[in-house]
């Protein structure tokens, strides 16, 4: 199949989906958006109007019915489908493809949807493939993710819409995955999956509940969570996707090693801003914002940095008995990196802070286990 790599948005993917909790479970993909996309695809290439009835059904699958919820419009997938695929268009196609030209590649919508129309075919065959190999992928993306999880009963999985929007994907419930991206990711798939099935498995252990921080705590939380739970989940897809010289995100190995190698910068600067956060107690909120604001890529170079350090230096099992408490992740950061004195440490000071929303927000429960 010939689709056109959109590399920077494969590295927008991997960096952007956030560990949000996952609550809602499933027991395989869900392919209603593709269903329904070929539906007005054949409809507009008879250069017809779908009905209003068949918009709506598109729209209210999982997967579009997220994506429409406030990044995108309905009106924006209905103009773009009806210019690529109602022959009367021709001369607006050609018009948005060259005014595309001038887009930085991950706003050429138009171009993503000519590539949908012109491997139709290909992408129901590789639906149907998904179809009849759900279970045995989402079975070996959860095995992948519990490797760095304590034992769960859960057995549950995020739902995984597939669709065409963009050659990317979201982290939200359901999981959005174009299936033009999901071609590119090939057998990888399921790492990428195994990395959203642990933020979903991670939820079910978290010692805190993030629906009762306060506002004035929310930034520094986020914070603490996405460089722990970013950093753990990396640890199932980074290497395959980036580090491996077959991988597909192996033109991005150099940017990525920079990145996670200046990871001590960030923390340095954290350590700052918490010293700060202690001395001016009233400066939390603007402070923390500060802090929210530079963590590059959402957590991920940062949090791959320090979990590569607490494996090397104590070892998985140690993370992985932490996997659900974020302000204990950065006590054994601290313990690991002062074995060897090669790697930056937090402050006391700056500790302290973790520790004191640790006390504030860690439930009854888990006080004996985090003492521990």
């Amino acid at each position: 199949m010939k689709i056109f790599t959109n590399a920077f948005l494969i590295i927008l993917l991997i960096f952007s989906l956030s560990c949000k909790q996952q609550q809602e479970k499933d027991t395989g993909f869900d392919f209603s958006g593709m269903e329904q996309f070929f539906v007005i695809a054949s409809i507009l290439e008879e250069d017809r109007e779908p009905s209003a009835e068949k918009w709506n059904r598109l729209f209210e699958t999982p997967g579009y019915n997220v994506l429409t919820d406030g990044e995108f419009t309905r009106e924006f997938f209905a103009d773009r489908f009806k210019i690529v695929f109602m022959p009367s268009k021709a001369y607006e196609l050609e018009q948005a493809l060259k005014k595309e030209q001038d887009q930085p590649f991950h706003l050429q919508h138009v171009h993503h949807y000519v590539q949908a129309r012109e491997n139709k075919e290909e992408l129901k065959d590789y639906m149907n493939e998904l179809k009849a190999n759900a279970a045995e992928i989402l079975d070996n993306s959860a095995e992948k993710a519990k490797r760095y999880l304590p034992p769960i009963d859960d057995q549950g999985y995020i739902p995984v819409s597939f669709l065409i929007f963009a050659n990317d994907a979201r982290g939200y419930t359901p999981v959005v995955i174009d299936m033009l991206f999901a071609v590119e990711l090939g057998d990888l798939l399921h790492v990428l999956i195994g990395h959203e099935l642990h933020h979903y498995y991670r939820s079910k252990v978290l010692v805190y509940d993030r629906d009762v921080v306060e506002e004035e705590d929310e930034n520094l939380i986020w914070v603490f969570d996405q460089i722990h739970c970013e950093g753990m989940a990396d640890q199932i897809d980074k290497r395959k996707l980036i580090s491996s010289e077959d991988g597909p995100l192996h033109f991005f190995a150099g940017q990525w090693e920079a990145m996670v190698q200046n990871a001590p910068e960030y923390i340095n600067e954290m350590d700052k801003l918490l010293c700060e956060i202690a001395d001016y107690p009233k400066r939390k909120e603007e402070i923390s914002s500060q802090l929210r604001k530079k963590l590059p890529m959402s957590g991920h170079p940062v949090g791959f940095y320090m979990t590569n350090v607490v494996i090397e230096n104590l070892g998985k099992e140690e993370l992985v008995e932490k996997a659900g408490n974020p302000f204990a992740f950065f006590r054994l950061y601290n313990n690991a990196a002062g074995i060897d004195n090669r790697h930056t440490t937090f402050s006391k000071k700056a500790i302290k802070v973790i520790e004191e929303l640790e006390n504030k927000y860690v439930k009854a429960d888990f006080k004996k286990a985090v003492e521990d």
